[in-house]
């Protein structure tokens, strides 16, 4: 009874009551499942395909169950499935309708044109794009409903990451990023950090960087697989490191990924010194299409009984993976005149530079950057924490 009440003073609170998703993936219907759980009734909507014109949405809401993208199971009842060709109409009394298609922006923009007609005066549009500036979103819309769009970058999977990226325009309605910022806290329990317009906002601007040089120096450095990732353990990384991260992201989004905020950041910015696209063995990966975990192996592959092997870069050819001995406190490991420590070194000292040179063009502070990667790549401290720790060794 508490939870109950507790979920219709969250609708009562924020004045979210019904919310549209645009986009039944794995993160929309993640962030679907997050509304429903909250106690929001939520419009499903994708592309009709066949016979059965809502079974993309259906699909959408059958895989969140399986995965445990609910925390209460019986909150998928609060999920209605259905198309963009038959059901815009039931957007009329949402709230808030967030987009959450692919990462096109010509596909985006059309979206926006079709929908607008059944957005109600008061609601909410945002987009859940992980790359696109707003400013290119808005591009042919209508003045009264660009002052009600924003940018809201949810991280996969919305249940369990805590962090919520929002952009919003100076000329937005006064209430607009307070709706948005108190909707995130109270009904979905997130942290909001407010970012400037840029190509990837905080989070994936800093991060698709750091995953850029890690890969590239660790190919210069000569480290197989597992010893870059175990340095990046200590550097306080997830387990996974960055070669697993990507095997989980999907090596066939590299070019998308990577190649699409490349074309959308100036020449001279650091990135387009580290082509993640053109590196050899991202190239080599995809030609043989090992993505990552979804098609059985890419940097490592799962075997019998839960382990793991991992590609041996040389040949080419998968092998058992090894123990890998590494200080574990990051001074000591930043103090080793050795491949691994050289690795260390030069990585953070790059990310830590990155962060320098683009800190008031994508922040307010330090701190929301610091924030934004603990939050969103469940790193352990941000890059300026671990430059306090580390700057007389870097020479930060």
């Amino acid at each position: 009874m508490q939870n109950l009440i507790a979920k219709v003073a969250g609708a009562e609170t924020t004045g979210i009551r019904k919310v549209g998703i645009i986009g039944a993936g794995a993160m929309g219907a993640g962030i679907a499942a997050q509304f429903a759980d909250a106690g929001i009734a939520v419009e499903l909507l994708d592309i009709a395909r066949g016979d059965n014109c809502i079974e993309p949405a259906e699909t959408g809401i059958s895989r969140q169950l399986k995965s445990g993208g609910f925390t209460a199971p019986d909150a998928a009842a609060r999920i209605r499935p259905g198309n963009i060709d038959d059901h815009l109409a039931r957007l009329q009394d949402a709230d808030w309708v967030i987009e959450a298609v692919v990462e096109k922006l010509d596909i985006k923009r059309e979206l926006f044109l079709k929908i607008a007609p059944h957005l109600k005066p008061s609601a909410i549009l945002s987009s859940n794009t992980s790359t696109i500036p707003r400013h290119d979103l808005v591009t042919d819309m209508e003045s009264s409903l660009a002052r009600r769009f924003a940018i809201t970058h949810f991280f996969n999977p919305p249940r369990l990451m805590p962090l919520l990226e929002v952009v919003v325009d100076d000329q937005a309605d006064p209430d607009l990023r307070d709706q948005l910022h108190q909707a995130a806290r109270i009904l979905l329990g997130k942290t909001p950090i407010d970012c400037h317009d840029t190509p990837g906002f905080i989070a994936n601007r800093i991060g698709c960087f750091w995953i850029a040089v890690s890969v590239m120096e660790a190919c210069r450095f000569g480290l197989d697989i597992e010893t870059a990732d175990a340095v990046q353990t200590v550097l306080g990384v997830p387990k996974t490191g960055v070669f697993g991260l990507l095997d989980l992201i999907g090596i066939d989004l590299v070019p998308t990924i990577w190649g699409g905020l490349m074309q959308t950041l100036p020449t001279d910015d650091a990135l387009q010194d580290h082509n993640l696209p053109g590196n050899p063995l991202i190239i080599e990966l995809l030609a043989k299409e090992s993505f990552g975990r979804k098609a059985g192996g890419g940097f490592y592959r799962k075997v019998a009984d839960g382990l793991f092997e991992v590609l041996d870069t040389d040949k080419m050819l998968y092998r058992a993976t090894r123990p890998v001995q590494l200080p574990k406190e990051l001074q000591e490991l930043l103090s080793e005149q050795s491949p691994v420590g050289n690795y260390a070194r030069s990585v953070l000292r790059k990310l830590v530079s990155y962060c320098e040179t683009h800190l008031s063009e994508i922040a307010s502070d330090a701190g929301a950057i610091d924030t934004a990667m603990q939050l969103g790549y469940s790193w352990r401290e941000g890059p300026f924490a671990l430059a306090a720790k580390a700057a007389e060794i870097i020479d930060c």
